[in-house]
């Protein structure tokens, strides 16, 4: 079913990644661009939007992670083939938290600082490159652990995973990894 409806998950996927749009604000504008009749004023989940969620919910992690990969290579085979990949680039390290109001026994979910009503949150740590206006996320990894170990694997991992696609310049962290066991994994990676 997914092969069915790839083009037009693709082209919603790539429209609310780039508008940063929701799903569903994604869906309909997408619907009115094609001129399709769209009730802009509807509450409900938009029927494109409906379709894309519920097959994502049926994936898992490891399909989505791999299909995550497989565009990220692409890409990067284009940048490279067109010429447009700069020699050296500066990237941002930054831990983010969803708050999260289940169960603390769900896979990602960590305990931490109160607020909104929880203490327990997604945490993922990405790696983005940073340019002028540009802010493109170039790898992700969950977070299990809030300690010093996991920050520090952390950006190991996202920094290894950077090194295959760009050679990189300076590396900015979010104040959660200023540690001195994470700030000498930089040294060790090479890195200002």
């Amino acid at each position: 079913m997914w092969e069915v409806h790839e083009r037009g998950f693709l082209e919603i996927l790539s429209r609310i990644a780039f508008d940063q749009e929701f799903a569903n604000t994604g869906g309909k504008t997408l619907q009115l661009d094609r001129d399709e009749h769209v009730d802009i004023t509807a509450t409900a989940r938009n029927s494109l939007a409906k379709s894309l969620l519920y097959h994502l919910r049926n994936l898992s992690s490891e399909a989505i992670t791999d299909q995550f990969d497989g565009v990220r290579d692409r890409l990067f085979e284009v940048l490279r083939s067109q010429r447009r990949l700069p020699a050296f680039v500066d990237v941002a390290i930054d831990l983010h938290e969803w708050r999260f109001y289940g169960s603390a026994d769900t896979d990602h979910v960590l305990t931490t600082y109160p607020d909104l009503g929880t203490n327990k949150a997604f945490c993922f740590a990405t790696l983005c490159i940073v340019a002028p206006r540009t802010r493109f996320t170039l790898a992700v990894v969950p977070m299990d652990a809030n300690g010093f170990r996991a920050k520090r694997e952390a950006v190991r991992s996202l920094l290894e995973t950077a090194k295959q696609y760009v050679s990189i310049r300076h590396v900015y962290l979010d104040r959660g990894f200023y540690q001195v066991h994470v700030v000498t994994e930089l040294e060790q990676q090479d890195v200002d």
